[in-house]
């Protein structure tokens, strides 16, 4: 991966975090007092959120793919067609706003239920997640994160999809952790280890450990 692509994707990936937490905001604020402001800011904060994340997955899949090719080429799909369906989503519900008509209340014609919001990105975390804990240049807790984001928007899709209403508990506090916390702390955390210094090697810097002749002279 080439500096200026890493620090694209770094600054990507802060995006990604803020949008993440301001669509949380605003969606949470529209279900609760049905305010048309909210209902748009939560709408294109969907879709800048869903576009900065593609930069973010190609990096992922640029870094893991040097261990696993075949399975970050996977997670890179699946993140790319859950990246174009929660874009699709937010411009579907922009239009609508923009341009009120009469339709009856279904679920999004492009994204039904947050399939590609939630369910199709729990996926792509979930292998994105799984090879870094196994051991990449990327350091371990940024998988452990991506996993628990994973569970959590697995929990508010099938919770969208079961219980329906978005303010019921099980739905409501689960999603406000997810996109408040975890999610933008994955984003946040990966994008420091794309920002952060470098060694000569192109792997993050980290604090110098003992050698075993070091730790033979204190002894």
């Amino acid at each position: 991966m080439t500096d200026s692509y890493r620090r694209f994707a770094g600054l990507a990936a802060v995006a990604t975090a803020v949008a993440g937490v301001v669509f949380t905001v605003t969606f949470a604020v529209a279900v609760r007092e049905g305010e048309r402001w909210a209902l748009r800011a939560s709408a294109i904060t969907l879709l800048v959120g869903a576009i900065t994340a593609i930069p973010v997955a190609v990096a992922l899949a640029e870094q893991l793919g040097r261990r696993e090719p075949q399975f970050a080429k996977v997670a890179l799909v699946l993140a790319v067609v859950a990246d174009a369906g929660a874009a699709l989503h937010g411009a579907w519900d922009t239009a609508v706003l923009a341009h009120p008509v009469r339709h009856a209340d279904v679920p999004s014609y492009t994204d039904p239920r947050g399939f590609a919001t939630f369910a199709l990105t729990a996926a792509a975390l979930v292998v994105f997640g799984w090879l870094v804990v196994r051991g990449s240049e990327i350091p371990r807790f940024v998988g452990q994160l991506a996993l628990l984001a994973a569970a959590l928007l697995l929990v508010v899709y099938f919770g969208r999809l079961i219980v329906l209403n978005p303010k019921r508990p099980v739905i409501k506090w689960v999603a406000v952790v997810s996109g408040l916390v975890v999610s933008p702390a994955f984003y946040l955390a990966y994008a420091r280890s794309l920002l952060g210094p470098r060694d000569g090697r192109g792997r993050a810097a980290t604090a110098p450990t003992a050698t075993r002749t070091d730790e033979a002279a204190v002894r």
